[in-house]
């Protein structure tokens, strides 16, 4: 017989179990879910901003290589390190120096640059060192001897040839009393302009040119000496190599000429990269009325040479020495 007694599914509590276990699979159906696709946008956020910034560190990589070919004199890339974090990062830029075929390790900047392109010198990198020098102490320089932070070997100065220093320094008699198995780097001011072909021509056969200042000086009022208000005389002061332009010879090849220097300035202006409005200053001064440049054009203030010590004292005396500051010197072995 059956019971008349109205079943309730519930009375045990069975049907709320099941509803509870049902709300606890969907719960953990939804945090699973959720956390498959956070984890995707991470992963592909992650991807994008790897690329973005892959593609604007190779911007900035080509840049500043593109700009150390007509700056920082006698110097060579040695390699980078790129730092990544979130839509920004770091890109350490290694430099060398060839002092008759010995190489010196000569600096290290660091470059900050983002997503959108955009890219400069860390504000902490422009470290400097510039020490009282006993010889020109003695001689009263106004101003101290410059020195790389790095390894401590002399920074070299340029001396412009049509402007009136109160002293110019020509270190070649310092070569006396140097080693003679030294190695030598020197930074020789003209006193006036010169090609190529006539530098070649005029410097000893033993000595090594490796690198030639350009004239890229379309402002020269900073050149000029000042009265000050105390009235006292504010002198023009040399440019430190990290100020001047120019090109040089290459570690696997040695023939170059003033189209290197226009080639890197015309390469610099199609690219329209960091640099371009530097470009376009050097182009437009060199070619003044003309459309564009010629070989011609490129007016040589300076040369940078290596040799031995017995080989650089033949540049002693020399008429077409306005200045000669001394930089890297390495032993031979």
């Amino acid at each position: 017989m059956m019971n008349d007694k109205e079943f309730n599914p519930d009375e045990d509590g069975g049907l709320s179990k099941l509803i509870k276990k049902a709300k606890r699979r969907s719960m953990w159906r939804i945090v699973g879910v959720s956390l498959g696709i956070s984890l995707l946008v991470l992963a592909c956020a992650y991807l994008v901003n790897l690329q973005l910034l892959y593609k604007k560190a190779d911007h900035a990589l080509r840049d500043i290589s593109m700009f150390k070919e007509i700056s920082g004199p006698n110097q060579y890339g040695a390699g980078y390190r790129q730092n990544f974090g979130f839509l920004e990062g770091a890109l350490e830029f290694q430099t060398y120096k060839l002092v008759e075929g010995i190489p010196v390790v000569w600096n290290k900047e660091t470059y900050e640059f983002n997503a959108v392109g955009n890219f400069s010198r860390s504000l902490g990198d422009y470290s400097s060192l510039s020490l009282p020098d006993f010889s020109m102490s003695n001689e009263k320089f106004d101003y101290l001897r410059p020195y790389n932070p790095y390894n401590g070997e002399r920074e070299m100065l340029f001396y412009l040839p049509d402007v009136s220093y109160p002293k110019v320094l020509n270190e070649t008699s310092q070569l006396d009393d140097m080693d003679s198995r030294k190695l030598v780097e020197l930074g020789i001011s003209f006193n006036t302009h010169y090609t190529v072909e006539q530098i070649n021509e005029m410097l000893p056969p033993s000595i090594h040119p490796v690198w030639y200042w350009v004239d890229t000086y379309s402002n020269k009022k900073p050149y000029l000496a000042k009265k000050m208000p105390d009235g006292t005389i504010d002198n023009p002061s040399p440019d430190p190599a990290r100020r001047v332009y120019g090109f040089g010879v290459h570690p696997d090849y040695e023939d170059v000429t003033e189209k290197d220097f226009l080639s890197a300035v015309q390469n610099g202006i199609n690219v329209k990269g960091k640099y371009y409005s530097e470009y376009k200053r050097i182009f437009d001064y060199l070619r003044q009325e003309k459309e564009k440049p010629a070989q011609s054009d490129v007016r040589i203030l300076g040369v940078v040479v290596t040799g031995t010590v017995e080989h650089l004292k033949a540049l002693k005396g020399q008429r077409y020495v306005k200045a000669a500051v001394l930089g890297a010197i390495v032993d031979k072995y």
